[in-house]
């Protein structure tokens, strides 16, 4: 025989504590329904939970506070780094710091870079060239609104630095902004001259590089 369940009884910061997991959750979902260009290829098998755990810890707060932190309002800086992949990540390919800020006028933008050529002994499969895919998200404050996206692309040169440079559209105040980069590699093209990417699985290295608020 089994007995029957006991409901147990919850404090005040257990309560609080499952609503930010179930924010979290749902939030976590969200980032990565927006990044599923770059995610589809393949990330490792924890990626969500380790997405999830991240962004729990960005919405705890006190017990003794009222105040619940959202996307909008908590500080996710801590996100910056964020590896989807945690044996293919980014900076071990991309080590140059890509500087984002959120200008006065609501843009998104990356001042001028130079990425050096890849070195083709730290990269895991044989390869013609490569690009580095960012793209930028911009979830609204206001409820209901769909999720802005923007992709730019930049195919790196073989033996010389590429230069990056990018700016995006003006995002409503209160826009929270996230912006997540990848490393694609190809090998040969098809008749059409399309590229055949060999990604996959065990090398797909995607990194969340910026998050603000407009």
């Amino acid at each position: 025989m089994q007995p029957c369940p006991v409901d147990p009884k919850q404090s005040k910061g257990t309560r609080v504590s499952s609503a930010n997991f179930r924010y979290a959750v749902e939030q976590s979902k969200g980032i990565k329904n927006g990044l599923r260009p770059l995610l589809q290829v393949g990330t490792d098998p924890y990626a969500s939970q380790r997405l999830t755990g991240a962004l729990h810890k960005a919405f705890h707060f006190p017990q003794n506070s009222s105040k619940h932190l959202t996307l909008f309002s908590a500080d996710l800086s801590a996100l910056v780094g964020f590896e989807f992949h945690k044996d293919s990540q980014l900076q071990d390919y991309l080590p140059e710091t890509l500087s984002f800020r959120i200008t006065e006028s609501g843009t998104v933008q990356l001042p001028t870079v130079a990425i050096e050529p890849l070195l083709s002994m730290r990269v895991p499969i044989s390869y013609r060239g490569g690009e580095v895919a960012i793209l930028v998200l911009g979830f609204p404050a206001e409820e209901g609104r769909a999720v802005v996206t923007e992709v730019f692309g930049f195919e790196l040169e073989q033996s010389v630095p590429t230069t990056l440079t990018l700016e995006t559209q003006s995002f409503p105040t209160g826009t929270r902004i996230i912006v997540a980069a990848q490393l694609l590699l190809w090998d040969t093209r098809t008749v059409l001259g399309a590229k055949n990417y060999c990604n996959s699985k065990q090398f797909n290295p995607v990194q969340i590089m910026f998050t603000g608020v407009v």
